[in-house]
């Protein structure tokens, strides 16, 4: 038996539920067909699109990430092959078991989070190699018995999936390479014409090419092909702007080469502009899909005992699929909350009510920190938090909460910051103390201990300003790095309770900058000289 398995991105995991790869059920999956009529029962056999997600089902197969069955069963059938490195070997005991007289079924009343590809996300093409590869073993192991032409047509069809699939993902890594170079190629063409009238011959097709494979090589230099530049503007910009210097030097030292310099710097101004253009393009595109331009409907999660007034919730689903969290007056439970914005694919969340703790917000909202999910609360009592009121509907104040520790400049500045001043600590005090450490007898003061860490501020494990190195990282992971010193550092003595300590660690959480990181550190320096 298995659970219902989600994605990470809400929908359902098709591995879940399916037929063994026989011709009749593999076939239309190779050639796409399933994927074209999902809801039909002749060409979508294999994942069974065709029934309801909801409905308790026997099928042939089920995903190795939740399996539940008796002990008594495997010690019958066997346990996993070994002969799969991964995937393929859930498939191959649910055969074993279907074969010994067994019920195998889907059951989507118990839901679960399944966080596909996790083993192989580091290496997309192992998992194309794993996966077919565990395809062609079952095939032989299982149906080989069958007609030969039926078997090859299998493995024939499998290799081609194999090979789309490895096209596809090679497509996707390379993708920006190609439309920079066709587009550089353009950008030459249209030059020599401008410059000549005429359109460029062999000779000048080969220099063409030499000066586009050297802009290329700079922009690869500057990292432009690495999946967090690929829409770099900046970065992109001077990578034309040094090829231009590279491919001048060119026309320069070697004649043979040397053309014409008006093409070089012609070309290079196509290049910003085509270059620069098709990226500024898909920014744009990703900024009307991740701020909701075009007002599509959003899943809105609302945490709260109530619900909304009738007229308001008509105001709601004009833009809105609602769906409530009720946690009956009880304090929400972080895992549940987690685990529901995954399976729902919530896109805001609302809280309200007495109970949600601001800490817990928090420690939600660094959870989704990568994600394009807004946070939101509807003020009750002394319950603000700094943020930014983005409308009144009805009479319902909404509050995006927002705080600068996650705040994606503060976290680059406070970085930054971090390696300078642990650089040049290390370089003209490090040393000094690290010697003092080792003649000093006695044990080391709280200040020695603190240079000694300097090594893990420069490597990243801890900051000079964060939550005290002793803090359950489970707790307060929410807050960022561990510190040298901080604010529950700094104000120590003023804290008699768990809730002061959780006022101070919101007040920094909201306040944070490069600047009050500054005036603590200044603070805990003065008061270790007065100690």
């Amino acid at each position: 038996m298995s659970s219902k398995l989600i994605l990470r991105d809400g929908k359902l995991d098709s591995a879940c539920r399916r037929s063994f790869p026989t011709l009749s059920a593999a076939l239309p999956r190779m050639l796409g067909l399933s994927k074209l009529f999902p809801k039909s029962r002749l060409f979508s056999k294999y994942n069974l699109t065709y029934l309801d997600e909801n409905d308790i089902t026997e099928v042939d197969a089920i995903c190795g990430a939740f399996m539940f069955l008796k002990k008594e069963v495997l010690d019958k059938v066997g346990y996993f092959d070994e002969d799969y490195f991964m995937y393929g070997e859930d498939i191959d005991l649910c055969y074993r078991i279907k074969k010994a007289g067994y019920k195998i079924y889907y059951y989507p009343k118990v839901t679960t989070i399944h966080l596909k590809g996790e083993s192989t996300s580091k290496t997309k093409f192992s998992y194309v190699s794993n996966f077919y590869g565990a395809m062609s073993i079952f095939v032989n192991k299982n149906l080989n018995t069958s007609s030969r032409i039926l078997s090859f047509i299998l493995k024939f069809g499998i290799f081609l999936r194999s090979l789309m699939s490895y096209t596809k993902r090679s497509l996707k890594i390379i993708y920006p390479a190609i439309i920079d170079s066709a587009l550089l190629f353009l950008s030459f063409l249209l030059s020599v014409y401008m410059r000549f009238h005429i359109f460029p011959n062999k000779s000048y097709i080969f220099i063409i090419s030499v000066y586009i494979l050297v802009w290329m090589i700079v922009m690869w230099l500057f990292g432009i092909y690495l999946r967090k530049n690929r829409l770099s503007i900046f970065k992109t910009f001077n990578a034309i702007f040094v090829g231009f210097f590279v491919n001048s030097s060119i026309t320069y030292f070697l004649k043979e080469y040397a053309y014409s310099r008006e093409v070089i710097l012609a070309s290079t101004l196509w290049a910003l502009l085509f270059l620069l253009s098709w990226r500024v393009v898909l920014k744009i595109q990703n900024f009307f899909v991740e701020k909701n331009i075009l007002l599509n409907k959003i899943n809105l999660l609302v945490v709260s005992e109530y619900k909304f007034k009738g007229s308001l919730e008509e105001k709601f689903n004009s833009r809105h699929n609602i769906i409530y969290y009720d946690h009956d007056g009880k304090e929400p439970d972080f895992e549940d909350l987690k685990e529901t914005i995954i399976i729902k694919n919530i896109n805001e969340v609302v809280f309200s009510g007495e109970n949600v703790e601001s800490r817990e917000i928090f420690r939600l909202m660094w959870t989704f920190k990568d994600k394009n999910v807004k946070f939101k609360i509807v003020p009750s009592g002394n319950e603000l938090i700094l943020s930014k009121i983005r409308g009144d509907i009805d009479n319902m104040a909404l509050i995006e909460i927002e705080y600068n520790i996650n705040n994606k400049l503060n976290i680059f500045s406070k970085r930054l910051f971090d390696i300078v001043l642990s650089l040049l600590l290390l370089i003209f005090v490090y040393p000094f103390i690290f010697i003092y450490s080792r003649i000093k007898k006695t044990k080391n003061s709280q200040a020695i201990s603190k240079l000694l860490s300097l090594p893990h501020v420069l490597t990243g494990k801890y900051s000079f300003v964060g939550v005290p190195v002793w803090y359950d990282d489970y707790d307060y992971d929410f807050l960022g790095k561990k510190g040298l010193t901080g604010i529950i550092q700094l104000y120590g003595t003023e804290i008699r309770n768990k809730e002061d300590e959780n006022n101070y660690l919101i007040f920094y959480a909201k306040n944070q900058s490069l600047q009050f990181d500054i005036e603590i550190l200044l603070k805990t320096f003065i008061t270790i000289i007065k100690k």
